[in-house]
C-alpha cells in the first residue's frame, strides 16, 4: 500500500514538473516568430534599454558605444551590472538589504541562551597566520567594494571578504568581538543607505537617484551615487556577517579543555 502511494505521489510530482515546463515555453513563445529568447527583438527589451543607459550619452540615446574617459554619461558606472543593480533597480537592491538586516536580527534574538563548550586553543601557526590573513582579507574586500562600479565586485562580495577576517581573528583567539560597534556601524550603513535614496527622491523626484556628478567613465572617483551607496553596502554586510559571527561566540561559555 505505502508503495502504490509513494507511485502516485511520484506521477503527480512529474506531471506537475511537465505541466510547468509547458507553461514555461509557452510564456517565451511568439505565435509569429516562435521562441523569444532566439528570436527576441532587442531593443524593446528593458535590458537593452539599461545598456543604453549605461554607456550612451542621454542625448545620443541610439549610440551604445563607449568612450574611455569620457563624461557626462547617465549612470557613469563602467561596470553595467553595477548600474543596474545599485542605480536604475536599487529599490530591489535595497530590499536585499533588509534580507540580510533580518537575518542578522533574527540571530541576534535565538543566540540568547549560553551553552558551556570545550575551548581548544589554536595551534600557533594558526595564530600566526590569521592576522596576516585578516589585513589581506581587508584590504581585498575594500578594494573589491570600492571599484565595484569599475569591475565585478561591489558591496556585497566586498563586505562579506572583509568579514571573513573578522570570522578568521575570532575563531582563532577565541575571543567574543565587540558586537556593539559592529551593530552601530550596520545601523548607521543602513541609514545612510535610506538618506541617499531619500535625497535623491527630494532633488530629482525619483527614490534613490543618482543626483551627483557621474564624472569621468572609468576613474576611481566617479559613477555618482553608485559609489556611495557600495560603500555604505560594504561596511553594512561586512558588520552585520561579523556581528551573526559574534552572536555565536558570545552565546557561548567557554571551559578549559
Amino acid at each position: 500500500m505505502k508503495r502504490n502511494n509513494r507511485l502516485i505521489i511520484n506521477l503527480f510530482a512529474l506531471v506537475v514538473v511537465l505541466l510547468f515546463g509547458f507553461i514555461s515555453i509557452l510564456a517565451v513563445t511568439d505565435g509569429r516568430s516562435g521562441l523569444t529568447m532566439f528570436s527576441a527583438d532587442l531593443q524593446h527589451r528593458v535590458s537593452y534599454a539599461f545598456l543604453l543607459k549605461s554607456v550612451s550619452h542621454p542625448e545620443r540615446a541610439s549610440n551604445a558605444t563607449v568612450e574611455p574617459g569620457g563624461r557626462d554619461y547617465e549612470d557613469g558606472a563602467a561596470n553595467v551590472v553595477t548600474s543596474v543593480v545599485v542605480d536604475y533597480r536599487m529599490l530591489d537592491t535595497f530590499g536585499e538589504v533588509l534580507v540580510l538586516f533580518a537575518a542578522a536580527a533574527g540571530v541576534g534574538l535565538l543566540m540568547t541562551e549560553r551553552k558551556r563548550v570545550v575551548e581548544h586553543d589554536a595551534s600557533i601557526v594558526v595564530k600566526t597566520a590569521v592576522p596576516l590573513v585578516m589585513l589581506f582579507a581587508i584590504i581585498t574586500g575594500a578594494y573589491i567594494v570600492l571599484h565595484g562600479h569599475l569591475t565585478p565586485g561591489g558591496g556585497f562580495p566586498g563586505g562579506a571578504i572583509i568579514a571573513s577576517g573578522f570570522i578568521l581573528q575570532f575563531l582563532a583567539f577565541r575571543e567574543s568581538p565587540k558586537r556593539l560597534i559592529f551593530k552601530i556601524l550596520e545601523s548607521l550603513a543602513g541609514l545612510g543607505i535610506l538618506a541617499v535614496g531619500l535625497v535623491g527622491l527630494f532633488v530629482k523626484g525619483s527614490l534613490f537617484a543618482n543626483f551627483i556628478a557621474t564624472g569621468t567613465l572609468g576613474a576611481t572617483i566617479s559613477a555618482g551615487t553608485v559609489l556611495i551607496i557600495y560603500l555604505l553596502i560594504g561596511i553594512k554586510v561586512a558588520a552585520e556577517l561579523a556581528s551573526i559571527s559574534g552572536d555565536f561566540i558570545g552565546g557561548e561559555q567557554r571551559i578549559g579543555g
